[in-house]
């Protein structure tokens, strides 16, 4: 039985190459957001200290309003960089979905032309086997044949 061969292979390959490329992409644009879900979530908290703090009428609670103040801008930075790492992660999604989709729709050209060869081997086979029983049946035949004429001669 000869071996199936896709001759688009090199190109599922390359496809299945980008895939992963992009996929790292995605991981690497969702750690982004993530990270700066996180530096946001720790100036929240930072934030609600210094309101608590800033509540105090001494030196400390100056200075918590002043920190309290740069927390506020540092927090606006954050969301402007959420922002732009979460239009990243859509570009990037959008790309990682479409090579996706395009290894899959080869991956199921080649699942339908194998499973068009394995059907086409099998007739191939299944005639070739058809045809050594009728060989067998022709050799057969020929033989009763021929002992039905031996033994006619010998009846004479």
């Amino acid at each position: 039985m000869r071996r199936f061969r896709f001759r688009l292979t090199p190109l599922l390959r390359l496809r299945a190459q980008l895939e992963r490329t992009a996929r790292r992409e995605l991981a690497i644009a969702m750690g982004a957001v993530s990270a700066i879900d996180q530096k946001l979530a720790a100036s929240e908290q930072g934030l609600r200290d210094c309101e608590m703090q800033a509540a105090r009428t001494d030196s400390i609670g100056q200075l918590a309003k002043a920190f309290e103040n740069g927390l506020r801008r540092h927090r606006w930075r954050l969301g402007k960089q959420l922002q732009e790492a979460q239009q990243r992660l859509d570009v990037v999604r959008a790309d990682y979905m479409t090579k996706a989709h395009e290894l899959r729709t080869l991956q199921k050209l080649r699942d339908q032309k194998k499973a068009a060869w394995r059907l086409e081997v099998m007739q191939q086979e299944q005639s070739e086997l058809d045809e050594l029983a009728a060989m067998a049946r022709t050799a057969q035949a020929a033989a009763v044949m021929g002992e039905g004429e031996r033994e006619g001669e010998v009846q004479w």
